[in-house]
């Protein structure tokens, strides 16, 4: 399943990296594409531990990346824990305003 997401502001080329890197170290990602200053990120949603998904919104927050595009796996009765209001990622996840300015895309995988 992949996911577009709005990137923010890079304040060095090290500082992308660690983004591009942190990302790349997450099992269950199979693919980064930059589409414009946006970035598709494609996940294997059958690999996808709470660890990955936990690392994935981690890294994705500490960049100040709305977490929006990602409210659907929230609907995954394995991903129930998302919907937990008292838990940092929940405004991100759940803020329609960002949801709209993202796509999903859906992939072969």
């Amino acid at each position: 399943m992949d996911f577009e997401i709005a990137l923010g502001t890079f304040y060095s080329q090290s500082d992308e990296a660690r983004l591009f890197q942190g990302l790349s170290e997450i099992g269950a990602v199979e693919e980064l594409e930059g589409v414009g200053v946006n970035l598709i990120i494609s996940l294997n949603i059958r690999l996808l531990s709470k660890d990955d998904l936990c690392d994935l919104i981690a890294v994705l927050f500490r960049y100040g990346i709305p977490l929006a595009p990602l409210y659907v796996l929230a609907e995954k009765s394995r991903f129930a824990w998302l919907n937990d209001k008292e838990a940092f990622w929940y405004k991100s996840l759940f803020d329609k305003a960002t949801r709209v300015k993202s796509r999903k895309y859906t992939s072969n995988s």
